[in-house]
Parts: C-alpha cells; structure tokens; sequence
C-alpha cells in the first residue's frame, strides 16, 4: 500500500502515509491501528489528508457530476444551494429524495458525498441494512454507526458517550447520508435526533445537521401486526423538517411533521 504515496513522498513518509490511511479506516470502523497492536501514527508531512484525499475528491465529484441527469442535478444543485445559506445559522435541514428501485438514488447520495467532501465539508454515510450500507463510501450500517440498541423502542437511546471517539467524530460531521430511511423505525430516527440536539447543544432538527434521508416509500409496511387501534405505530416514519427534495417526478412532498 506503501507503493500507492510513492510519488509524493520518499520511502518512509510513503509508509507513514499507509499507515494514516489504514488508521483512518479502522477509525471509521469505531476501531485504530493501536487495538491491533500497531503505534497509530500521530501526524502525516505534507497535509497529507487536506492536500492529498481532498484533490482525489475534486477529481471524483467533478467525474460523477457530470454523470448526473437533468433530474438527478435539479436535486443536487437544490441541496448544496440549500447547504450555502445554511452554513451562516444553526438550523437544521433535512431532505427526503424519494424514488423506486433503479433510477439512481444511491448513484445521487454518492455524488453528493463527493461533492460535500471535495468542498471539505465533512459527511457520514449510514443506512438501515448492510447491504445498502455497502453501496456507499465509507458506509455504515444505522445500528453500527449510531450504536443502536436492539430491539428499538421509544426510550431507545444512542448507547455512545460525549467523550468518546464515536462522539467526535459524529460531532465533527456536518451531512449526514441515510439510505433506504423508510423502512426505519421511527424511534430509531427519533433518537439520532435526540442525540445531535444534545451533542451539538442546538435545540434544532438533528442539532443543526444536514440530513439527506432516502428511500422507496412503496417499499414501506402500511400495516403493522398486532398492533392496537391506539398505539402509536414504531414504524411510523416521519419528516421533522419543512424542507424536502422529491427525487421521482410522481413522489410527493413530505411536508413538516408528517407520518405515512
């Protein structure tokens, strides 16, 4: 892997360089070189992160982008003008792109990682089952991201400490990237929402976070078993912001508040 910074620097700064990479990895992974024995490494010459991934980010979304059909772009476009207004207050956004299997959703939400992280803005990609999870950059399963507990209820809580490594790094994060957010328990969504409003000390939708929820409303179970004629369906999912992106021309717009 050494032989991949070859170019940008000499034989040890290269490994050095390797070894950043894989401890970047493994930290994405709630895990670092140091569990596995190896010293992490504590600094990279050269900017390594800034100068390096970022120019491999430009060169990414520059090539997805214009990739992008006339629809896909409208709704690209839409989020990032969304997020330059939004970067001067603390208000959260959140966008719901609906669509049935096979138009490009999950090409769309990889583009707009390239994009957001070619500008520096730094983005997680989560999604509630592992196979969808696999479809993005750096994806991670909601449970394994969020340390959600199984079975989910509605006292369900984040099981991730303010001072830990998980906690920094959700911090840090400015858009966050859900797939397939239809099938998702509603408390599942209502804790993350707990959870950045008291991490980011904003009383705002998902602490002042931008997030891009996703998914196939058709795919989602209109009736629930066994449950009774007053209770509150989990599986209700519901859009906690007035802002909302339709990705297919016959979805419909999610408005504040509402529930299917």
């Amino acid at each position: 892997m050494a032989e991949d910074f070859m170019q940008q620097a000499d034989g040890e700064t290269a490994k050095t360089m390797a070894f950043y990479a894989i401890d970047a990895k493994l930290k994405e992974q709630g895990r670092s070189c140091s569990d596995f024995g190896i010293p992490s490494p504590t600094s990279v010459p050269y900017s390594f992160e800034s100068k390096t991934i970022n120019k491999e980010e430009l060169r990414i979304e520059q090539e997805m982008y214009t990739m992008l059909n006339q629809h896909q772009r409208s709704v690209a476009d839409a989020i990032l003008a969304s997020h330059r207004k939004q970067s001067s207050t603390t208000a959260g956004l959140c966008f719901f792109i609906d669509g049935p299997g096979g138009p490009g959703k999950t090409y769309l939400y990889n583009t707009l990682y390239h994009l957001f992280m070619g500008q520096g803005v730094h983005v997680m990609t989560v999604a509630w089952t592992g196979n969808a999870a696999s479809l993005s950059p750096e994806g991670r399963t909601v449970h394994s991201r969020f340390k959600l507990p199984v079975p989910i209820l509605e006292t369900s809580t984040l099981r991730i400490r303010q001072n830990s490594k998980e906690a920094e790094e959700i911090r840090k994060t400015q858009v966050f990237i859900w797939n397939e957010a239809p099938i998702a328990p509603f408390y599942g969504l209502n804790a993350a929402d707990i959870f950045l409003r008291d991490i980011m000390n904003i009383d705002a939708h998902f602490g002042g976070k931008i997030i891009i929820l996703g998914g196939d409303l058709r795919q989602a179970l209109l009736v629930i078993r066994f449950l009774k004629e007053q209770g509150r369906s989990c599986s209700g999912f519901g859009i906690p912001s007035p802002t909302s992106v339709p990705y297919s021309f016959e979805s419909k717009i999610i408005n504040k508040e509402e529930e299917l």
